[in-house]
């Protein structure tokens, strides 16, 4: 398809306006145009429909780095609604230079913002995230540090089962949706654990020790 204006405006409106297949079809083109639909993409994250915000989404992580400042600006604005979708995307893209816009969200006032930074580094899975998700394990909200027990799963990080631990037995809390914080923390643990089957308890509670003294 060319990249003509005239194109891409055709698909911008597809894509708010047409059926469920018209759509898919018009959000899939838009990721294949590239830079040239990086801007009316952006523009769609604001829009008042769910649906198109994230078909919009999907387009660009599809796009990829050309997307990346345009989506690291979003990431500090001032609508967390576009905050949160814009680090899902930085999330998809999985690119190192996101990190510290990431790194910056996981203390956003919004809780939800918080979450999706989570969610992001943990399938970005850079051990560069390991200390910040550390720290998420004591946000305020239970949504929060239940995304980042999943977060430092995903990362197989041994030393942070320690920590993780005490989230399993000194967290009572649920989530938002009624998820137990406590349940996935020991979930974390068991992945951990199966993917460095040569870590003793020794050196857990080495680390547990330091993280206590710190």
């Amino acid at each position: 398809m060319k990249r003509t204006p005239e194109s891409i405006t055709r698909l911008v409106e597809e894509l708010q306006h047409g059926d469920e297949f018209t759509r898919a079809q018009a959000s899939f083109a838009l990721g294949m145009l590239g830079e040239a639909a990086v801007a009316p993409l952006i523009d769609l994250l604001y829009h008042n429909d769910r649906e198109v915000r994230m078909r919009a989404a999907w387009a660009l992580g599809v796009i990829g780095q050309p997307a990346l400042p345009a989506l690291l600006e979003l990431a500090e604005g001032d609508d967390p609604v576009v905050r949160i979708e814009a680090i899902r995307i930085l999330g998809v893209i999985g690119e190192g230079r996101s990190l510290n816009a990431l790194f910056h969200a996981l203390t956003d006032p919004d809780p939800r913002v918080a979450q999706r930074a989570a969610i992001a580094l943990g399938r970005i899975g850079d051990t560069r995230a390991f200390h910040p998700l550390l720290i998420a394990l004591h946000h305020p909200a239970p949504d929060v540090r239940f995304a980042a027990c999943n977060a430092l799963a995903h990362m197989n990080v041994a030393e942070a089962i320690p920590a993780l631990r005490q989230r399993a037995e000194e967290d009572p809390a649920r989530t938002s949706w009624g998820a137990s914080v406590a349940d996935a923390a020991r979930r974390a643990i068991q992945e951990i654990e199966a993917s460095n089957p040569n870590v003793s308890t020794d050196q857990f509670a080495r680390v547990r020790d330091i993280l206590q003294r710190s």
